[in-house]
């Protein structure tokens, strides 16, 4: 039987560094052992190798934007200048030291609050949208990291947005307390970022709404349609795959029919409630599937035969030519490679796969 027409991609990779790169650098800087330049440099050379290593992988899509100097949600409340004001800040660039501030809090200025990363151990930063505070583009990130990626040879990107409806549902304050409001002012600012990646020649950009596995409420559904409707519509040529994971998705039938051009689903924490939807409604012939069947979340190989039995039997409702094999979530929760394991036995190496090792078994199935 010849290669099935099979189209591989990531969602995220661990941060940390294969030796704890990451957390010696930050701690390095924050003690004053390091000055922004040094720090600056293992960032780069950490997001740097991270890349290469996907592609050298084989992904057919690399993620682009999923690494972090400290939290991805900062990341996108920095970006949108969605800061504090106990911290000084009124608009504009955000500077390094005012994105750790936030953070880590200040003699002044308490750090904003860690909350679970939905059922995971991660914690992320809260955003906090005060009273008054217009998101604004702060800078070009997501366009920078695209083309830092480019010049390292990484040609196959596939940059990570956190999507307007999740990052809403996650922040706090008045500003989020009207959410349509609140989604629909985010709006412009990610059309503007998509339309610049398209103008890059991106041809895939992954919006992640982990959200959606929540309890949506009814009226909710209109918002995310009036949202990915606007989104979508100003483009030509880039394409939106739309990303869930940790459960399967609430309210499939409208999910899968906003107006985008793929949806991702996960298929190992979702997989019996997600294949039920799938087998009562179908999947829309005009997407592409993102098929999340490698476990992101644990430390243990993927019975690769048995799942791939199941794939075949996927294409009951979407074939081969519109699926992207996935894992089932970021690959940030595990650890980066069994090869720098040197204690454990024979015996339970070989039954683990951390992040590395759950890239081979994407190029395997």
């Amino acid at each position: 039987m010849g290669k099935l027409p099979l189209s591989t991609a990531n969602l995220g990779y661990p941060r940390l560094g294969h030796r704890r790169e990451l957390k010696r650098a930050l701690e390095g800087y924050w003690e004053g052992k390091i000055d922004r330049k040094a720090l600056l440099s293992e960032l780069e050379a950490l997001e740097r190798a991270h890349l290469s290593l996907q592609r050298d992988k084989g992904l057919t899509y690399v993620p682009v934007g999923d690494f972090s100097a400290y939290d991805h949600v900062l990341d996108h409340a920095a970006l949108f200048g969605i800061l504090p004001r106990r911290f000084g800040y009124r608009g504009g660039p955000v500077d390094l030291d005012l994105y750790f501030a936030v953070a880590r809090g200040t003699k002044e200025a308490p750090a904003s609050a860690m909350v679970k990363w939905f059922n995971t151990n991660y914690h992320y930063i809260v955003p906090e949208w005060e009273e008054g505070v217009t998101p604004e583009l702060t800078g070009e990130g997501p366009i920078e990291r695209v083309r830092r990626a480019r010049a390292w040879g990484i040609e196959n990107v596939r940059p990570v947005l956190l999507g307007p409806y999740t990052f809403v549902r996650l922040a706090k304050g008045p500003g989020v307390e009207d959410v349509r409001r609140a989604v629909l002012a985010l709006v412009p600012l990610y059309g503007e970022i998509l339309r610049r990646l398209e103008a890059e020649g991106v041809s895939w950009v992954q919006i992640d709404e982990p959200a959606l596995v929540q309890d949506v409420p009814k009226e909710h559904l209109p918002i995310l349609e009036e949202a990915y409707a606007a989104l979508v519509g100003g483009l030509s040529s880039l394409r939106v795959l739309l990303q869930t994971y940790f459960e399967a998705v609430d309210h499939y039938e409208r999910i899968v029919r906003l107006p985008v051009h793929g949806i991702g689903l996960d298929f190992v924490h979702g997989k019996a409630r997600n294949e039920a939807a799938l087998a009562a409604h179908g999947f829309p012939e005009d997407k592409v599937l993102g098929v999340g069947l490698v476990n992101g979340r644990n430390v243990w190989r993927t019975p690769l035969g048995e799942r791939a039995e199941w794939l075949k039997g996927l294409t009951r409702y979407v074939s081969f030519e519109r699926m992207i094999l996935q894992p089932s979530t970021s690959l940030l929760f595990v650890p980066h490679t069994v090869k720098l394991e040197k204690k454990l036995s024979s015996e339970l190496l070989q039954v683990l796969a951390f992040a590395e090792e759950k890239l081979d078994e994407l190029a395997l199935l």
